[in-house]
């Protein structure tokens, strides 16, 4: 799958293509997004500046997007220290908060269907050194950009977290997505930050 599957257009709005792009993610069978998943992963833990990060922020995985599973339980096994965001409404603030497992336990449900940690163990953002992004689509910022060699634009869910809380850091930012999830352009906003690259499954 490739963006010239995607109609996509000058009129095309943030909105309707985060509908169309939900609806094409959702569509690809669970199993092949664990392969793909599976290839993200040893890529993404194959990066140098990544292996030498010590405190990684990180994201659990929501609907069809990559397993993070994975990954987060490989960086608690290479002594790496995890964090995970606190969004709050009515401010820009963004705390983070580290987590030492996985365990169904250690979480709660909220009111959005989101798992969160049940106690916080709040973590400086100037200690983080190293940012994995979730995602709907992305595409360069200089056009023929290859997703691991070139900044990308994202787009989000819409409510304006991540944005928020990217443009408090200065460290690598890098998504994890499907190479499907790849358009070809999409408006860009004062606020929208961009990130240093994405990982994908495919070979570039």
């Amino acid at each position: 799958m490739n963006d010239t599957n995607i109609d996509l257009n000058q009129q095309t709005s943030k909105e309707e293509m985060r509908v169309q792009m939900l609806a094409r993610r959702d569509a690809v069978p669970a199993e092949q997004r664990t392969a793909w998943s599976q290839r993200i992963f040893e890529r993404a833990v194959a990066l140098p500046l990544y292996q030498s990060a010590q405190t990684v922020h990180v994201f659990l995985s929501i609907q069809s997007e990559i397993h993070m599973e994975p990954l987060i339980e490989h960086a608690l096994a290479h002594g790496k220290r995890v964090v995970l965001p606190v969004f709050l409404k009515s401010t820009t603030e963004t705390p983070c908060t580290q987590i030492t497992s996985l365990a169904e336990d250690d979480f709660k449900i909220t009111g959005f269907g989101l798992r969160v940690p049940k106690v916080r163990r709040p973590v400086p953002l100037a200690e983080v050194d190293w940012v994995w992004v979730p995602l709907l689509a992305f595409w360069p910022v200089v056009p023929g950009a290859h997703s691991d060699s070139g900044q990308m634009h994202r787009l989000g869910y819409g409510a304006g977290f991540y944005d928020r809380f990217l443009a408090q850091v200065q460290v690598p930012k890098v998504g994890l997505a499907f190479e499907m999830q790849r358009i070809s352009a999409l408006p860009v906003e004062p606020h929208d930050v961009p990130l240093d690259f994405v990982v994908t499954e495919g070979k570039h």
